[in-house]
């Protein structure tokens, strides 16, 4: 049983990689989650601030997007 384990948490066989856990995966969607909130949030914020509604949402929503889909693929290039 541990030498199964041990080949999937990467062994110079599968070049270093490992397999990503359920918790790797739970991070990673709620990390990309609060990034879409949060800049949503924020954009609506200075929306209402300044008195430009609704740019500054879509500009942070845009920005939240981006931002989660670095996160993802930088969190990812661990496991390939």
């Amino acid at each position: 049983m541990g030498d199964h384990q041990e080949d999937q948490r990467g062994t110079p066989e599968r070049g270093g990689a490992r397999t990503p856990t359920l918790g790797d995966l739970f991070w990673v969607g709620t990390a990309c989650a609060i990034s879409v909130v949060a800049g949503m949030g924020i954009g609506y914020l200075v929306d209402q601030a300044a008195g430009t509604t609704p740019w500054l949402t879509f500009a942070g929503l845009a920005f939240g997007i981006v931002s989660a889909v670095l996160l993802a693929v930088r969190q990812f290039r661990r496991f390939v």
